[in-house]
């Protein structure tokens, strides 16, 4: 079924005009409608749990925090309200603000009710699981599948895996603080966060319940977030001792899956945070 039949069957209106807007993982546009309004759709032609998973996060989110709102959903698209950017001279701090907005939603378990995908990766959430220790549910869910994910794509070697998979061991003298579960956006870059003329949206994310300094990753993997941010953030929701020695745990993981999405360009990366994560446990 094409874009105009889907746009058809969930809104009821006829597509007047389409314009492409690539985002990478699918056929996106930005819809004219027969109304007058926009809308954004993500288009697949292959049948897929991927949107229905994103829509589902986006409505979890959507009463929390600023998301689009989902419009229609099936396994080929996702339609959304269209967000019209603008400069914003508040944006840095108020992304801070509903970032800890979101991190003060918790829950008794780590993961999610769902499994979904970090880019195109699929990320397992231990559905159904009832994991309470934060420490195994990140090397099971997460660094672990990465890493093994790396070695079947022949992105490590013998040294390199051997390496990796000793962090298992350091995971619990870094982690060796109180954890609740917190609900993350899960792949927050700052082309996730769009920038509207009062508040923030929040797209694409890569939810599960974890510890909230995952959430910040990213954020000093790619730049795109100023001090206003943090400060914002740091003023409603204080970060713990230790925040720094963790840091480069949490990116380990992005640097993972973009090794295992884009290829060896980002092997450095990943060996460097192995290093300093080694380090930190060194020498305390």
């Amino acid at each position: 079924m094409s874009v105009e039949l889907h746009i058809e069957k969930h809104l009821g209106q006829t597509l007047i005009n389409k314009q492409f807007i690539g985002t990478g993982l699918f056929d996106a546009y930005k819809v004219t409608l027969d109304d007058g309004n926009h809308v954004f759709i993500k288009y697949q032609s292959s049948a897929n749990q991927q949107l229905l998973s994103e829509n589902s996060a986006l409505s979890i989110l959507n009463k929390i925090i600023h998301t689009p709102k989902v419009l229609g959903n099936c396994e080929h698209c996702l339609i959304l309200e269209w967000i019209e950017t603008e400069h914003n001279i508040n944006i840095q701090s108020q992304i801070g603000v509903e970032l800890a907005k979101l991190h003060q939603n918790t829950h008794n378990y780590f993961g999610f009710e769902f499994d979904n995908y970090i880019g195109q990766t699929p990320q397992y959430n231990g559905v159904g699981k009832y994991i309470s220790d934060w420490s195994m549910f990140f090397w099971e869910f997460r660094l672990l599948f990465q890493i093994e994910l790396a070695k079947q794509n022949n992105y490590l070697n013998a040294q390199n895996y051997k390496q990796l998979l000793s962090v298992e061991k350091i995971l619990p003298n870094l982690l060796d603080i109180n954890i609740t579960p917190i609900l993350l956006h899960g792949d927050l870059w700052s082309g996730n966060v769009l920038s509207e003329k009062n508040n923030p949206y929040f797209i694409d994310p890569a939810s599960y319940y974890g510890h909230y300094e995952a959430d910040f990753a990213l954020t000093f993997m790619f730049g795109g977030f100023s001090n206003d941010f943090y400060n914002s953030y740091t003023t409603i929701f204080p970060l713990k001792k230790g925040f720094d020695k963790r840091k480069p745990l949490y990116m380990l993981y992005h640097y993972l899956n973009h090794l295992n999405i884009f290829g060896y360009s980002y092997h450095t990366n990943v060996m460097d945070c192995y290093g300093r994560i080694a380090e930190v446990t060194r020498f305390g």
